[in-house]
C-alpha cells in the first residue's frame, strides 16, 4: 500500500509539473501585445479593437495644449496613428516631438453615425466643451449662437464633412481607430 501511494504521489507531481508550463505559456500569449506597424494599423485596427498592441514610429505631432495626444508616422511606410495617453499616465512631453517612440496600448474605435453627430450638434449648440468628439472645434460664444453662425464653427464644419463622407461612401457610420497608451518608451539616439 505504501508503494502504491508513493507511485501515485510521484505520478501526480509529474502531471502537475508538466501542465504548469503550458498554462503559463498560454497565459503569456494571451497578454502579450500584438506587434503592428504604422503602415498596417488602418487595415488591422478593426480586428484588434480592445486588444493590447505595440507600435513603433516617430512622433510627428504632440499636442502642446494638454499633451494627451501624439501622432506616429513612419519613414518607411504610409500612415499616421493617433495615440492618446492613458488615464493613469502623465501627458506626453511636446519637447519629444520628432523622436522615435515605442508605444504599448489598447486599440480603441470611435464609431461616428447620425446619432453621434446629432449629439455633437446639440452639445455645440448648448456651448458644451466637446473634446471627446475626435478633437472637435472650439465652442461658440453666445453672440455667435444668436447670430446663427453655426456653420462657421469648426465643430459644425467637421460634422458636415462626416455626413458628406458617409453619403459619398454609401455607409451609415464611419470608424476611427486610435491607441490608448498604457506605456511608452522614447528612443533618443
Amino acid at each position: 500500500m505504501k508503494r502504491f501511494f508513493a507511485i501515485a504521489l510521484t505520478a501526480l507531481i509529474f502531471a502537475s509539473c508538466s501542465q504548469a508550463p503550458q498554462q503559463t505559456e498560454q497565459a503569456t500569449q494571451e497578454t502579450a501585445p500584438v506587434e503592428i506597424t504604422v503602415g498596417n494599423f488602418t487595415s488591422k485596427a478593426g480586428e484588434l479593437v480592445g486588444q493590447l498592441v505595440t507600435i513603433s514610429g516617430t512622433a510627428d505631432h504632440i499636442c502642446k495644449g494638454d499633451g494627451r495626444k501624439l501622432f506616429l508616422i513612419s519613414t518607411e511606410e504610409e500612415g499616421r496613428v493617433k495615440v492618446t495617453s492613458g488615464e493613469n499616465m502623465a501627458a506626453f512631453n511636446s519637447e519629444e516631438e520628432g523622436y522615435d517612440f515605442v508605444i504599448t496600448g489598447i486599440v480603441e474605435e470611435t464609431v461616428v453615425d447620425e446619432a453621434y453627430l446629432q449629439e455633437w450638434e446639440e452639445e455645440l449648440q448648448a456651448g458644451v466643451e466637446e473634446e471627446k468628439h475626435l478633437g472637435g472645434g472650439e465652442p461658440m460664444t453666445e453672440a455667435e449662437k444668436e447670430a446663427g453662425h453655426h456653420m462657421e464653427d469648426p465643430g459644425f464644419e467637421q460634422i458636415a464633412k462626416y455626413r458628406q463622407m458617409m453619403a459619398e461612401q454609401g455607409v451609415s457610420s464611419l470608424s476611427f481607430y486610435s491607441i490608448a497608451c498604457t506605456e511608452y518608451k522614447v528612443i533618443k539616439e
